[in-house]
């Protein structure tokens, strides 16, 4: 009985302990663990179990140092006002601007200086209006400054010839006063004829009547104006002819012409017309200086709207054309005893006057009537002898521009008187004489040259060796000894053929 009591008490003793030791497991697995740290020290190797209860001591887990994490701060957006400018940029210093947020935190930005004002034009034409320029104005970055915005202008004298001057005013940003100028130059002209003769030239060129005080010509024996140069200057706007001296014969000169302006002590000049090449001719003895020069050699079509106006010489000249047919559809107005100082009187049935279609007229009428458009003049022969030299030629010069007044699209050609034929001294004692005659042919000339007309010197090729007509071609030359032969026609033709503008 005792033993049975024994046993039960040692087996109440083995559950009670059973029931710790499951209670202490439980505590144990409920308590964190520390984490695990690595160790390079050889794992220890396990005891063997004995039969004896384990007692465990309970985890704690240690104290951490680690401050509690937070969330970051929100972040300020600033909110900049307007630029405003501190200090304006100028041409020599940079400029300074700022804003300011409404934290009170504060931009600033540099203005960069302006370095360029520029002119497009460094020249202009007159034109009789104001004349402005292309500018352009940069900053020392390259950056393209805006005319209204950043700068204005404003031009002075910039209409005339002369220097001009444009003023460049800072706006806004900037603040500066440049100024630039350029130049406003005289008109252009352009050469219309040349005239060579042996030794001299004639040059003819447009008038430039504004903002003009006269022409600059410029001639030389090469196209570059190197070689035997020189200039003439010609004052006067309305001088539209230059005579050049001083010429060699039969050489190539090369001329061109500008015009100038002279403004304050300053002369300003236009650019050079274009160049105009001629070449001197051989001396004949009896070329006249500006008369037209010799050129290839037309057709006779050239003359069907030609019509040649003159004395009993011309008429035989109309006899020669019928008979030959060499002056294609040319027309003749032409009556013996006529001339300029006669041609100016009224229209009566005693007075010299042509007939056109049966109609005695006036010359200048009859011109406008038949419609030419190339009017060849010659007369004087019955002039100088009753009016002298000098009165004929103001009456030929007035009959020419009645001519221009009733047909002003025609162009007139003056032909010198031809020269008479050898008749002894008695021909040496009338007014109408070889002397007489060339110095009437001179000052016709110089009439064309102011006047521009063309001067045809059918003169000088028909003189002999002794100045006077050459025989051959006379016709009368123990009578008047002043009208041609068909061969003194001839020459004339040849002539006219060769000389044309």
């Amino acid at each position: 009985m005792r033993e049975h009591r024994n046993r039960l008490l040692a087996l109440l003793l083995a559950a009670i302990l059973v029931l710790l030791t499951a209670t202490c497991a439980f505590a144990v697995a409920d308590e964190p663990l520390e984490p695990t740290r690595p160790t390079s020290e050889k794992p220890l190797e396990e005891e063997p179990v004995t039969g004896e209860p384990v007692t465990q001591e309970p985890v704690t887990q240690e104290p951490t140092t680690e401050e509690p994490t937070t969330q970051p701060p929100t972040q300020h957006t600033h909110a900049f006002g307007a630029w405003k400018t501190v200090r304006r940029a100028t041409a020599k210093q940079a400029g300074l601007r700022k804003r300011v947020c409404s934290c009170g935190q504060k931009q600033t930005q540099k203005i960069a200086r302006v370095k360029t004002f520029q002119l497009k034009y460094a020249t202009r034409v007159y034109t009789g209006n104001a004349l402005k320029n292309v500018v352009t104005v940069k900053d020392s970055n390259g950056k393209t400054l805006k005319k209204g915005r950043d700068y204005t202008l404003a031009y002075k004298n910039n209409k005339n010839v002369g220097q001009a001057t444009v003023i460049f005013t800072g706006k806004g940003n900037y603040k500066f006063s440049v100024k630039r100028t350029y130049k406003i130059l005289p008109r252009a002209t352009a050469i219309t004829k040349v005239l060579p003769a042996a030794t001299k030239a004639t040059v003819e060129y447009k008038r430039v009547t504004k903002q003009c005080a006269g022409y600059q010509i410029q001639y030389a024996t090469d196209k570059n104006f190197k070689q035997n140069a020189a200039t003439r200057r010609v004052n006067g706007a309305k001088n539209g002819t230059c005579v050049l001296s001083g010429l060699k014969e039969k050489t190539i000169y090369y001329v061109r012409v500008r015009t100038f302006q002279t403004v304050k002590n300053a002369t300003y000049v236009s650019a050079w017309s274009k160049t105009k090449a001629f070449q001197t001719v051989v001396s004949s003895g009896y070329a006249i200086d500006g008369q037209l020069p010799k050129s290839a050699r037309v057709s006779s079509s050239y003359f069907d709207d030609a019509v040649f106006v003159g004395d009993s010489v011309s008429l035989g000249l109309s006899y020669y054309e019928a008979a030959a047919d060499v002056l294609g559809k040319a027309q003749f107005l032409t009556a013996g005893s006529l001339g300029s100082g006669n041609a100016l009187q009224p229209v009566s049935e005693k007075s010299v006057h042509p007939r056109y279609n049966g109609q005695k007229m006036k010359v200048e009428k009859a011109v406008a009537a038949c419609g030419a458009k190339k009017v060849y003049i010659m007369l004087g022969m019955n002039d100088i002898g009753a009016y002298g030299v000098d009165k004929s030629v103001a009456n030929f010069r007035t009959l020419c521009k009645k001519i221009l007044q009733e047909a002003p699209f025609v162009k007139i050609y003056v032909e010198s008187v031809t020269p008479r034929v050898n008749q002894g001294a008695a021909s040496d004692n009338v007014k109408l004489n070889n002397k007489n005659i060339t110095a009437y042919n001179k000052k016709l000339c110089a009439v064309c040259a102011e006047e521009d007309w063309y001067f045809v010197n059918v003169a000088e090729t028909m003189f002999d060796n002794t100045g006077h007509l050459k025989r051959a071609y006379c016709s009368d030359p123990d009578g008047m000894g002043m009208h041609f032969s068909y061969e003194g026609c001839k020459a004339w033709v040849d002539y006219l053929y060769t000389h044309t503008a």
